[in-house]
């Protein structure tokens, strides 16, 4: 008997495939930047937000959506940086490293946001300001870390915060323009205006059915009961 040999073909799943045509932006501005759709505003703010005798924080411009902006933070250090990067230097966890990098915002109005919090895309819009980091990349003593905003800060100062114990980094508060920045978003620009948007609720599926032969029969979803 052949390993391979030929027997009945089992069902295959049903899996989303990536859509071939850009949708519509879905007009949820707190879940990310839309950078498929919008040309941001820049701003060239290069600060340092925070720094010790072997390691620098340093913000390096500000890209400015509609009505959220991103971060572009940097990282420099005169010794190895990636044992620290493991998963990013800025991270988000149910138990938050008190002593690793964190970085948050603090709005006129008194709201803020920071890392020190888990901070997942919410389908509803949410009441409160939204900081997400990405995981980052770099090299041995140079790190990058690219966090959005949400939403763009009222008028008024706006304070980037950062603390980073384990790199003799004590909390640092840096002074900007939240009036600069929320005015700096009318010059974002619509790349591909008037896209359609995706029906509400849809998703791209392939359905793989059996072989010919068993064509007649239906295809069944991953997880059923003969599967």
């Amino acid at each position: 008997m052949n390993f391979f040999e030929e027997r009945s073909a089992r069902p295959r799943p049903v899996f989303p495939i990536p859509d071939k045509e850009l949708y519509g932006y879905s007009g949820r501005p707190w879940v990310d930047a839309p950078d498929e759709y919008i040309v941001p505003a820049v701003l060239p703010w290069s600060v340092p937000l925070g720094r010790s005798e072997r390691t620098i924080v340093a913000l390096r411009r500000i890209d400015v959506w509609p009505e959220a902006m991103t971060l572009r933070v940097s990282v420099y250090a005169l010794d190895n940086l990636i044992e620290d990067a493991r998963n990013g230097l800025v991270g988000h966890t149910r138990v938050p490293d008190r002593r690793g990098l964190l970085i948050g915002v603090l709005f006129a109005d008194g709201s803020r946001a920071g890392s020190d919090t888990i901070s997942m895309p919410s389908p509803t819009q949410p009441d409160h300001p939204v900081l997400r980091a990405d995981g980052g990349g770099g090299s041995q003593f140079h790190f990058q870390h690219t966090v959005f905003v949400w939403p763009l800060p009222p008028e008024g100062p706006m304070s980037l915060v950062v603390r980073w114990l384990d790199r003799e980094i004590d909390e640092t508060y840096t002074e900007l323009d939240g009036g600069a920045i929320r005015a700096a978003a009318v010059e974002a620009r619509e790349v591909w205006p008037g896209l359609p948007k995706r029906a509400p609720e849809s998703l791209s599926v392939r359905r793989v059915l059996r072989p010919a032969k068993d064509a007649t029969e239906d295809w069944t979803p991953f997880g059923s009961p003969d599967s």
